[in-house]
């Protein structure tokens, strides 16, 4: 989700305080954070992000860009989201699916903001925080959310989903939102595209066919929306999991 905003001031910090902060940074270890310049090149990244980079230390990621250190093309997407950040749109909750070298994943919650320092553009801040949702009979949700995971192949809509969970549309969004921290929509992408990266991995099915499997009765959308979440087509998608 983005949305046009000033970049982000950057106030005066007590000497020590900056070092503190990405101290505290390098401790969370389901959270990446990292700051680039203007040009979308990282200036700093914390433990975790080197860490799923597979990387020696901070200083093989220093300079460069997402391009250059993301597989499969990943970066050039992450790198584009950057140069819309720095003109202004602010990247919020924005839910995605990362992949690093080696093939681990994760989907995250990621958060994006220009900086500004003596009233010019310096650079960006970035947080991507891993997401974890509750199993689905730990909540309230239960029905809704067995509905969702038993159904996401068919036309399935939010209305649907509340009705299943005995809520009106506006309570079961604000349910889903408190719970699992993500919008109904959001909560249906996450499910669909998880069954389509499986798909993809998994067997020969023509992209089209896996559309209609996981809920996408369009072509076209489904490419967006797989794009979207993953930074890649699925047709891009299996020949990167498939060592293409």
């Amino acid at each position: 989700m983005t949305r046009p905003g000033p970049p982000f001031p950057v106030p005066a910090l007590p000497t020590g305080t900056l070092a503190g902060l990405t101290t505290l940074l390098d401790v969370l270890p389901d959270t990446v954070a990292f700051v680039k310049d203007v040009q979308g090149r990282y200036l700093y990244a914390n433990r975790t992000l080197i860490s799923r980079l597979r990387l020696d230390s901070p200083s093989a990621l220093i300079g460069r860009l997402a391009q250059d250190v993301f597989p499969g093309g990943l970066g050039t997407t992450y790198t584009r989201q950057d140069t819309r950040v720095l003109a202004g749109h602010d990247l919020t909750e924005h839910l995605e699916l990362h992949l690093y070298p080696g093939g681990q994943t994760g989907w995250c919650l990621t958060t994006k903001r220009a900086l500004t320092g003596e009233g010019r553009l310096t650079g960006l801040v970035g947080l991507s925080r891993d997401l974890a949702l509750p199993a689905p009979h730990a909540s309230a949700l239960a029905a809704a959310m067995t509905r969702l995971h038993a159904d996401y192949a068919q036309p399935l809509g939010v209305a649907d989903l509340a009705r299943s969970a005995g809520l009106s549309v506006s309570a079961f969004e604000r349910q889903t939102r408190r719970v699992y921290g993500l919008t109904p929509t959001q909560l249906l992408t996450r499910v669909r595209v998880d069954a389509a990266t499986e798909l993809l991995r998994s067997t020969d099915l023509p992209v089209a066919r896996v559309a209609v499997e996981c809920g996408y009765f369009d072509h076209s959308a489904f490419t967006r929306a797989f794009r979207a979440a993953v930074g890649l087509t699925p047709s891009r998608y299996r020949a990167y999991v498939r060592g293409g």
